[in-house]
């Protein structure tokens, strides 16, 4: 259930060769690409670009000067430290890369129409004008020459026993018609065929097949010959069969291509020429041509190159490349590339890495090289609660295949569901988003991201519900389709895709010279064909291999191809990288790139978990185990699968302490001194149990991992000189050396000789601690070191508060504090320590109000000053929709009432704004702006009022229908022979009833254990957000949480309504006052009424089970779950309580 992803692609657009391409071979030695033209061989680096070597062809004229010269194969020979190109003319030209000489070894005066070495490169086969094949050795010493069309079948002729005619034999699936089918017509090969032998050799170099067109029937024929070039086997009549030839390098299969009349097809013959399978290409019988099959090195991916059979007039051909794998006798298309039609874009060569299987090299007419890295990867859904599915995803060419393993367990190629896309998927990824993690989004070859979402009714794509049949696992829907603003001529421009939030995603994306992290989100635009754009475009330093998410913290990590890692910071609208860092400050990097990345959290430390290609596990930069095919992470257990077929289930917060001691020891910086004081806590505090490591055993142990000397110069920092000794005495180092130095520390002050120890050490905490305790002759030495570790907190807490030095370190706080924005806590500081005029400067810059104008009087500042201070404070708080504040403010301080009441009327508070109109006479407030801001008022709660109604009603209407499905499914539940289905778990008493009577103590018990874990689960869920979707699990939770949330908005607002009925009343807007009454008073009592309603489950515990003569079996068990709720369950938040005591109507108003 494995998919293709897309790792790195490395482009060169920019190179400068001669003539154009039209062969190429890689050296394995150097990863350089050797290509060669009708004009020269040439050299380069597809990384860097770089050209290495560039020798002519024409100029000892073995090609024409005039370009006019075909290269048909060349080969790069890493024993003879040379490379082989074969010319049309016939000649064979070894290329010396050392000497950079040519030397002709042989020619055919009748041409060469191609030239394969087989894998051991002990011999090479060549074809030639007169339709024969010469094998010759690796030093060109022929072997034999034979022709290629020969009328035996070959070593490997079947034999006849003797079973009677045909029309009387058995013909199994095929039934009687093949008793009297007739030979059919043999079809000549396709008129785009370029009539040329096609050779390819097995992978142990044991036999080759070449494809030949037939001179009598003018078909294709497959013969297979062995290493001495005797003819083995030729294939049955094939017709449609095509040019392209690949062996498959484990040997089982040969690959070519068949037109039927219906379908074009890739197809497979055994050694002996008989078909055996095929597959479909998807596109039209008469829509392309396959130029080339590319089997990789290890026989798990077939590349299939194709362009258009038929372009449009003045028109160039579209060219594809397509990689597919095959699973349990399904081949599936994993990968598409559509290169387009642009002449100079099409790929001109096109080969698999000799020694990384899934390294693709591709090189276009116009010389732009590409390679790409691909790697396996297992697209699940990645969430850890009850709601996530456990969802696989597949990739099938447009088709996407799920299977939801939390519902069932079906077998590839078979799923739960598939999703139908109009063009091939290359990427899938899974939303991050918790609860919403079985949604999904895939990236399309024509560079468009399709989004699924869970299902909803049969009008948005949903499951048609048939009664008496249950739906396991809802397929998802089609949300929306994106279109990505970004330039996507290249094909694979985007890959790593991440789908963090519900318009949030990250993608690596390909520029012409480097990597690029991209945040995107959808248009503001009112387009109508939906566009993501780019918020974010963060330049790359390396070829980014891998994005990883945490669902838990949130964080994400990018690795680099050199197993650098980074952390991407999404905490504001830019993204941005950072060096992945530990508890310490220490960088982390993986000391090999990983092919398999998580993120953990152990000890409270995020960590991340990789897995390398050599199958080493890495826990950040410390090896932790090897001989590891794949791993999980959840929780705090690690689940660990190995090449032995094994599994393994490791608890991460357990390690035992050599563990502990090598994940100290092998970070990249080794913390020595954490280890010895592992050590030294062991000798101080020795294991009581029989299994502990001992303190000598665990010095051995560390002993082994690090050399001694360098782990003497770290023992200091245990303050214990008998384990320095302990230390120094395993070492080579003269009792001379140490033991001055050991006597020394001796001497000093205890405190201060541990200050020093820990300093040396940059244990600064520790340092200040023995520091302080030095004596006040050591203060201005401890001042230093608090404002060069930043350790104001810990220094604070050392002294009393009404010393010296706690005043001094006081105000160096809050001079840090105001540099890191922390300026209300430096003004606390400030203020307390005397320093009033620093202190007001720090609350005005956080408008801690209160404080400032406390401060500013204690000074004291001058009236205008005060009142100047007031007015910029109270515009703060406006801004911040602090109202009354403000016209605190405004009156008191700034002494105008003017501006107090208007901001007053802005904040509703309707009787403080008449207590100061009337104070300050300003009865034309009234007319001018309190009553235009009443009739507002009026109009904005009758609004919110009715839209609050609406959304109860419908919210209450579709509970009561959600209930009554699940009542029904309880009673369904007893017609099976158990709850064998998803929602099994909601019915657990049900199943405790059915099965309880049968079952011995033993599995009582495990029942109990699994159950108990069941709880733990449902436990961690409850106050988590319920989906409101229509069919979620717990629909009914989610809509009992939204009428909650309902009842209690509305049920605030009694005091705000009462205030602005009293304002209505006292200026005569009886009507809209009596409307809002009534409106109110009507929702309040809907909601009243509805309470019991809502709630009547809970008041139905009481009840007797229902049994009499009218009552069948199902009704009394069905009653009998209703008395005893299954447990533990779902539970149902309880009902609100309203606020009735409070009094908000008016009695004056109808």
């Amino acid at each position: 259930m494995r998919n293709l992803s897309l790792l790195q692609r490395f482009s060169c657009v920019d190179l400068s060769i001669p003539g154009s391409p039209q062969c190429l071979t890689i050296r394995s030695e150097t990863g350089t690409v050797l290509v060669a033209s009708e004009l020269a061989i040439t050299e380069f680096d597809p990384r860097t670009e770089e050209v290495y070597k560039e020798v002519s062809l024409t100029a000892d004229d073995y090609l024409p000067e005039d370009g006019s010269g075909v290269v048909v194969a060349i080969q790069d020979l890493p024993d003879q430290e040379s490379v082989c190109v074969a010319t049309a003319s016939g000649d064979v030209i070894l290329y010396n890369l050392n000497t950079s000489q040519l030397e002709c070894v042989g020619s055919v005066e009748s041409g060469l129409t191609g030239m394969t070495w087989s894998p051991d490169q002990e011999l090479v086969t060549l074809t030639t004008g007169q339709e024969t094949i010469i094998m010759m050795t690796k030093d060109f010493e022929p072997i034999t020459e034979v022709a290629i069309n020969q009328d035996d079948f070959g070593e490997d002729k079947f034999i006849t026993v003797g079973w009677g005619k045909k029309e009387t034999q058995f013909h199994g699936s095929e039934g009687k018609q093949a008793a009297q089918r007739k030979a059919a017509e043999v079809q000549p090969a396709l008129p785009w065929d370029n009539r040329k032998p096609r050779i390819t050799w097995r992978g142990d170099g044991q036999f080759f097949a070449v494809s030949a067109v037939c001179p009598q029937t003018g078909a294709r024929k497959v013969r297979i010959w062995n290493r001495e070039c005797v003819l083995q086997a030729t294939s049955e009549v094939v017709n449609g069969l095509e040019q392209p030839l690949c062996w498959k390098p484990s040997g089982s299969l040969i690959a070519s291509t068949q037109r039927h009349p219906n379908k074009h097809s890739v197809v497979f013959m055994e050694k002996n020429g008989l078909l055996h399978g095929d597959f479909t290409l998807p596109f039209g019988k008469e829509q392309v041509k396959v130029k080339e099959l590319l089997w990789n090195s290890d026989s798990t991916v077939l590349a299939v190159w194709m362009e258009d059979l038929k372009p449009r007039e003045n028109d160039h051909p579209n060219t594809y490349i397509q990689l597919w794998t095959v699973g349990n006798y399904h081949w599936y298309l994993k990968q598409s590339s559509h290169f387009g039609n642009e002449a100079l874009r099409a790929p001109a060569c096109v080969c698999w890495d000799p020694e990384k299987p899934l390294r693709l090299h591709l090189l276009t007419r116009g010389w732009a090289s590409y390679t790409y890295d691909w790697g396996w990867s297992t697209q699940r859904s990645h969430g850890n609660d009850c709601h996530d599915n456990a969802s696989v995803a597949v990739i099938d060419g447009d088709k996407i295949l799920v299977t939801t393993f939390r519902q069932c367990v079906i077998p590839p190629p078979m799923c739960a569901f598939e999703l139908q896309l109009p063009v091939p998927v290359n990427l899938v990824t899974f939303h991050s988003q918790a609860q919403r993690t079985n949604e999904l989004a895939a990236l399309t070859a024509d560079g468009h991201i399709y989004v699924y979402g869970q299902g909803g009714g049969v009008e948005n794509g949903g499951v048609l519900r048939v009664p008496g049949f249950k739906v396991i696992s809802t397929p998802l829907v089609l949300r929306k389709t994106y279109r990505v603003a970004i330039d996507q001529e290249e094909p694979l421009t985007l890959r790593l895709l991440l789908w963090l939030s519900e318009d949030l995603f990250l993608a690596v994306a390909h520029g012409r010279h480097l990597t690029r992290l991209l945040k995107l989100t959808p248009s503001d635009s009112q387009d109508p064909k939906d566009t993501l754009e780019i918020r974010s475009d963060v330049p790359v330093d390396g070829f980014a291999i891998s994005l990883c998410h945490g669902l838990r913290n949130g964080t994400v990590a990018l690795q680099l191809d050199d197993g650098q890692i980074r952390k991407v910071q999404m905490d504001s609208s830019e993204l941005s990288l950072t060096e992945w860092k530990d508890s310490t400050g220490n960088t982390i990097n993986f000391p090999r790139p990983c092919v398999q990345t998580a993120l953990s959290t152990l000890s409270g430390e995020e960590h991340l978990i990789g897995l390398t290609e050599r199958s080493h596990l890495y826990i950040s930069d410390s090896l932790v185990a090897s001989n590891i095919s794949s791993f999980v992470v959840y929780d705090d257990f690690l689940l660990l699968t190995t090449h032995s077929h094994m599994c393994h289930c490791l608890n991460l917060s357990t390690l035992s302490i050599k563990g502990i001691l090598t994940s100290h020891v092998r970070k990249t910086t080794p913390e020595l001194e954490i280890a010895l004081q592992k050590v030294h806590e062991l000798r101080v505090n020795p294991p009581s149990g029989s299994n502990g490591a001992s303190a000598e055993e665990a010095l051995k142990y560390l002993l082994f991992l690090v050399n001694v000397n360098e782990l003497y110069e770290h023992s200091l920092g245990t303050y214990d000189f008998d384990l320095v000794l302990m230390v120094a005495e395993k070492s080579q180092k003269d009792p001379k050396e140490y033991l001055p130095f050991l006597n020394m520390l001796k001497t000093l002050e205890p405190n201060y000789q541990r200050y020093t120890i820990d300093k040396h050490l940059k244990r600064y905490r520790k340092a200040l601690h023995h520091l302080s305790k030095c004596g006040e002759e050591h203060f201005t030495e401890l001042l230093s070191l608090v404002k060069d570790q930043r350790l104001y907190s810990d220094a604070l807490e050392l002294y009393p508060s009404d010393s010296e030095q706690y005043k001094t370190l006081s105000v160096a706080y809050a001079e840090h504090l105001v540099e890191q924005q922390q300026a209300e806590q430096a003004g606390l500081l400030l203020w307390r320590c005397g320093e009033n005029a620093r202190a007001l400067q720090a609350f005005i810059s956080c408008t801690s109000w209160r404080n400032t104008l406390a401060v500013a009087t204690h000074i004291p500042l001058p009236p205008e000053q005060l009142a100047l201070l007031a007015r910029d404070l109270a515009e703060k708080l406006l801004e911040a929709r602090r109202h009354a504040e403000a016209a605190l403010c405004l009156e008191q301080y700034a002494k105008d009432c003017e501006e107090a009441i208007s901001a007053l009327i802005q904040g509703a508070a309707w009787e403080e704004a008449l207590r100061l109109i009337y104070l300050y006479n300003r009865q034309d407030i009234i007319e001018t702006d309190l009553k235009s801001a009443l009739l507002d008022a009026h109009s904005n709660q009758t609004s919110f009022l009715e839209s609050q109604k609406t959304l109860f009603i419908r919210h209450k209407n579709r509970l009561a229908v959600v209930r009554e499905l699940k009542a029904k499914a309880r009673l369904e539940l007893f017609d099976e022979d158990g709850p064998d289905c998803a929602d099994a778990e909601l019915y657990s008493e049900a199943s405790s009833v059915l099965t309880g009577s049968h079952l011995g103590s033993k599995y009582s018990r495990s029942n109990s254990r699994i159950s108990s874990r069941s709880s733990k689960n449902r436990r961690k869920a409850e106050g988590k957000k319920h989906s409101l979707k229509e069919g979620s699990p717990f629909e009914d939770i989610a809509l009992l949480n939204a009428l909650i949330q309902i009842i209690t908005i509305v049920d605030k607002m009694r005091e705000e309504v009462h205030s602005l009925l009293k304002a209505l009343v006292l200026f005569q807007f009886d009507g809209p006052a009596s409307s809002l009454q009534r409106d109110y008073g009507e929702l309040l009592q809907l909601m009243e009424t509805a309470l019991p309603e809502i709630w009547t489950e809970n008041l139905q515990h009481g009840q007797t089970p229902f049994t009499g003569p009218n009552s069948t079996a199902n009704s009394i068990m069905a009653s009998f779950q209703q008395q005893r709720p299954a447990v533990p369950q779902q539970e149902a938040p309880t009902a609100p309580k309203m606020r009735n005591t409070v009094k908000w109507k008016l009695s004056i108003l109808k």
